[in-house]
């Protein structure tokens, strides 16, 4: 957090404390000097922060005065001077309508927003409920205390300011989230006209309030929604084309393949929208295990390594399906992420089983001759395939790889 972000914070928090200490002067709250001036230089604070807010993010012209001239800047310069501290010093009593205006300091609350934009890696349910957390408590206060200054629902204030307060906010609630019991009613005029608009500004606050609890509810598990999503599409497809009952089989397998170990969204639909860079330290970071499994791999350079994991090209493979077959023409390499895949001669032997972190159809990446087997998958298998022409792109700049590569190969086909 750096010092904007700090001095930000500290105009938050001082706005907070205002918004809960000036409506109990308001209703009458005698503090004593300290108080007082704590008061003012809290107020004092948030102003000044704010006021230096505006002439850095602002870019005024010094020869035009009118430029400079800003309601809110006003409202604070007039904050700044300790007024109630002054008129308490000399007089023992503090202006009701300095008190009104140093309320004006609460708007400053707002920039909890422009705070929480300056941490990028805020997770977005945190980003969603902390300005809850900050408006709806103050929000209440207020309210409260204002329904106090008009009575509390009596013909007069209570006497118990504790119990006063306590049925208050009771009242506050009840009548924001538009569930009042009627238990506390208002007596007199002013506060019927009170609790009508108390009740008009419930139905906002209580649709904002559940909007966001709604968002943040379905944000939450976003994932699952996305994919019940695909699946109300597909089935819907199905319905229509009147497909058998095995085929729907296999396609709700593959769906709940894909949410079981992706959550439902595949790696490259979900990159293509990011930056080079960033896209290659991700693929980097995903990759990883493969790099360590492939014996070609392992020491090789970072830049090769990046330069090759960014052409690689995923691939689901279901149980049973052919990944190429025998005397087909050759281009690209496989690596298995997860999953199994077995090699079948031309005369139907199963010759060898391979695993996570496994490669096969190297020799397509150096020669044009044809497959020497067929590899079939065995479960839902994982993969990333290396198109020969992506592979002479990066081997071209790294020859003593390409070199490596084939020395291996001949060693795998020797053994």
């Amino acid at each position: 957090m750096n010092r904007t972000q700090l001095l930000r914070l500290g105009s938050i928090v001082g706005a907070f404390l205002v918004g809960l200490w000036l409506p109990f002067r308001l209703l009458g709250f005698a503090p004593s000097a300290t108080q007082e001036l704590f008061s003012n230089v809290l107020i004092a604070s948030v102003s000044f922060i704010n006021i230096i807010h505006y002439f850095t993010e602002h870019d005024l012209n010094p020869r035009k005065f009118r430029s400079w001239l800003n309601v809110g800047v006003i409202l604070d310069a007039l904050c700044f001077l300790p007024l109630s501290f002054i008129a308490f010093a000399l007089f023992d009593v503090t202006l009701g309508w300095i008190l009104f205006l140093n309320l004006t300091t609460i708007r400053h609350i707002n920039h909890v927003r422009a705070f929480l934009d300056g941490f990028p890696s805020l997770k977005p349910l945190t980003y969603r409920l902390a300005p809850l957390a900050v408006f709806l408590p103050l929000l209440v206060h207020l309210v409260a205390c204002g329904w106090i200054a008009l009575g509390s629902g009596t013909s007069g204030p209570e006497t118990d300011h504790v119990l006063a307060y306590v049925k208050a906010v009771y009242w506050t609630f009840t009548t924001l989230t538009t569930v009042g019991y009627g238990d506390i009613a208002a007596k007199t005029i002013p506060q019927m006209i009170y609790c009508c608009c108390v009740q008009v500004a419930g139905v906002g606050v209580f649709g904002f309030i559940l909007s966001n609890v709604a968002g943040i509810v379905a944000r939450s598990d976003a994932a699952r929604e996305h994919h019940m999503d695909n699946l109300d599409k597909i089935e819907t497809f199905m319905n229509i084309h009147h497909t058998p009952s095995a085929l729907r089989a296999n396609v709700r397998s593959y769906y709940h393949y894909m949410w079981k170990t992706k959550k439902g969204y595949h790696d490259k639909t979900l990159l293509d929208d990011l930056p080079a860079k960033i896209q290659s330290e991700l693929i980097m970071h995903i990759n990883r295990p493969i790099i360590e499994k492939v014996p070609f791999l392992r020491g090789a350079d970072q830049d090769l390594l990046s330069e090759l994991m960014n052409e690689l090209e995923p691939r689901i493979f279901v149980p049973g399906e052919k990944v190429f077959k025998v005397d087909e023409h050759g281009d690209s390499l496989y690596f298995i992420q997860s999953g199994s895949v077995e090699i079948v001669t031309r005369d139907g032997n199963v010759v060898a089983t391979l695993g996570d972190g496994s490669f096969f159809g190297e020799m397509a990446l150096v020669s044009e001759k044809p497959r020497t087997a067929t590899v079939r998958a065995t479960t839902f298998c994982d993969a990333y395939l290396l198109h020969r022409d992506a592979f002479d792109r990066v081997s071209t700049s790294y020859p003593e790889f390409r070199k490596h590569l084939e020395e291996v190969m001949n060693d795998r086909k020797a053994s």
